[in-house]
């Protein structure tokens, strides 16, 4: 079975969504707070019943329990059972693959399917049944599915600690591998038996007293002893259960492992216990190394080995770039929520070519984890931001992170604006950061701004080397060189301001020194022209650096070209 369309409404913080999942992976990516975890906790609660467990007022939207919670789920390729009329035959719909929706009747052509669905009103009592138009149009009451089917249907979820996992209790993954399950009773009343045993052989004076004391009581109120009073283990007192029997690697119990290997174990588990499993993980990164979560993700998407042909549908949140950049574009979802309307797009359905958008999520894995998002034209601007964000925080603003914000390498300029284009058609806000020595696609970059992205370039024509040479006070032209040799080195520095220089036909210079004589647009321009030939701030470190001097040393209310740019930029940052 898998699912193929979620509907929620007035569930926590979601009013409305709907989405059609993917066959087999279904990662769900995006900011803090947009409803991510809700979207797996509403698909859990439709398909695990807990008819003895009442809701709160927090699982309804803004709090407010007069509009009820609903959620349905459609499943298809049923079990063949089911499609029975004594089954559920009569309360099928189909769905459309091609245009994926549900229509309400099994038609000709369609895949049979079967919605399910959970309701919560304000008595705060959860009533789950099986849905259908037909049901609803005749006002009477809708049946619901058999208990020994919801086990079939439920699906497994894995959160951030497995111990329970690793216990035969009720509900843990280990009562569904094998067949284990036999012969459990008679073992644990033996165990039973033997504990019972073995404290009837230790001392018993030690209870003697108190025993004593009973028997004079009980002879003294009427109450006959049958025998003698002795202190005996009370079996169903210690609670001797399936759950207490553990897997042990020798006499350590697995739940004693860290949380990331006992993570992969029951995930091993979950995958192994049947055909067509729907599972779920909430943050797939926790706990796990970077190689440790890519052979995970390539196991989830194989075949369970108990079938071999279908492939698992499984759900995972992450906040990890390491998972963007292992799965591939088809397998994640971008989740926005905006005043309740959660929205869940594919990555991969927001390009035209498939191979752009695995581009990107390899390329800038954490733009698609933030809300807002600063394109660099290249690692120098993208820096900068990193660096001027440092300083920002020093004098107490509002940090990138605070205010849902990353900036990331564009990879040049005609790249830029195209991932820019990506980002605005999933619902990120975003702002381009270009320099203007060479002008960006002209197509790309229309089309970005048509979807709503903004864009930031220094006036003229002009890389951002040569604008900050041009417009840093003279005493942050000094730092940036000097930061430069210490960079590479002195010599290459030198040697490199001089050979522009000599092609320019200006006076050389004989050390890194900068005299406040050099300070002239000519020589700034040449420093400038150096920076960019030489690539002296071409990585994200040295960006950063670079970013330092720059909130250094422009004075504040600056007015040249590159100080109103950077003003510009936290304004957008702070909007």
């Amino acid at each position: 079975m898998r699912i193929v369309s979620v509907d929620i409404e007035h569930f926590r913080g979601i009013e409305s969504l709907h989405w059609s999942p993917a066959p087999g992976m279904n990662c769900l990516i995006g900011p803090g707070d947009s409803t991510k975890t809700s979207i797996l906790d509403a698909i859990e609660l439709c398909l695990n019943p807990k008819p003895y467990t009442l809701a709160d007022d927090c699982d309804f939207y803004n709090l407010d329990t007069s509009q009820p919670v609903n959620i349905m789920v459609t499943l298809v390729d049923l079990p063949t059972e089911f499609l029975s009329e004594d089954r559920y035959g009569m309360q099928l719909r189909g769905w459309n693959a091609e245009t994926l929706s549900v229509e309400d009747e099994p038609n000709e052509g369609l895949d049979y399917a079967l919605t399910l669905r959970v309701t919560i009103d304000a008595s705060l009592e959860a009533r789950w049944s099986v849905y259908n138009d037909r049901v609803i149009a005749a006002e009477k009451d809708p049946p619901t599915l058999r208990y020994k089917d919801w086990k079939l249907l439920s699906v497994t979820r894995l959160g951030p600690y497995a111990e329970r996992h690793l216990a035969w209790g009720r509900s843990s993954v280990l009562t569904q591998v094998g067949e284990a399950t036999s012969g459990y009773s008679l073992q644990l009343a033996d165990a039973g038996r033997a504990a019972r045993k073995a404290f009837g052989d230790t001392n018993q004076n030690i209870f003697k007293s108190v025993t004593d004391r009973v028997k004079v009581l009980s002879k003294q109120f009427s109450v006959p002893v049958r025998g003698a009073y002795t202190a005996a283990l009370d079996v169903d007192g210690v609670n001797i259960t399936a759950g207490g029997i553990s897997l042990h690697d020798g006499g350590l119990p697995l739940r004693m492992l860290g949380t990331g290997s006992s993570r992969l174990i029951v995930s091993a588990l979950q995958h192994e216990v049947g055909h067509q499993h729907i599972s779920m993980i909430d943050e797939v990164e926790f706990g796990l190394e970077p190689h440790r979560i890519a052979r995970l993700l390539k196991f989830l998407k194989t075949s369970p080995a108990a079938d071999g042909v279908n492939q698992a549908q499984i759900f995972i949140t992450t906040h990890s770039p390491v998972v963007i950049c292992e799965l591939k574009a088809e397998d994640i979802f971008s989740v926005r929520s905006s005043a309740g309307v959660t929205h869940v797009k594919s990555i991969s359905a927001a390009v035209l070519k498939l191979d752009t958008a695995q581009r990107h999520l390899r390329g800038a894995p954490e733009a698609f984890l933030a809300r807002r998002i600063v394109v660099g034209e290249g690692r120098t601007e993208q820096g900068i931001v990193r660096g001027l964000d440092s300083c920002w925080v020093e004098r107490g603003k509002d940090s990138l992170a605070a205010q849902g914000v990353v900036a990331v390498n564009g990879s040049g300029k005609d790249s830029a604006p195209v991932i820019a284009e990506h980002l605005c058609d999933l619902g990120y806000e975003v702002l381009l950061l270009l320099d203007s020595d060479e002008p960006p696609n002209a197509a790309a970059m229309a089309r970005a701004l048509a979807k709503g992205a903004s864009c930031l370039q220094w006036p003229g024509q002009y890389s951002t080397e040569e604008r900050l040479f041009i417009d840093l006070p003279w005493d942050g032209v000094k730092a940036a060189v000097q930061y430069a040799s210490e960079c590479a080195s002195t010599d290459s520095i030198l040697s490199g301001i001089n050979k522009t220089l000599k092609a320019l036909e200006i006076d050389q210079v004989g050390d890194l020194a900068l005299p406040p004589a050099r300070d002239e647009p000519s020589f700034r321009l040449a420093l400038g022209k150096t920076a960019k030939r030489e690539s002296w701030f071409k990585d994200i470190t040295r960006g950063e650096g670079l970013g330092e001097i720059i909130a250094k040393h422009f004075p504040p209310n600056d007015t040249t070209p590159f100080a109103n740019i950077i003003s510009d930029l936290r304004k957008w940052i702070d909007a």
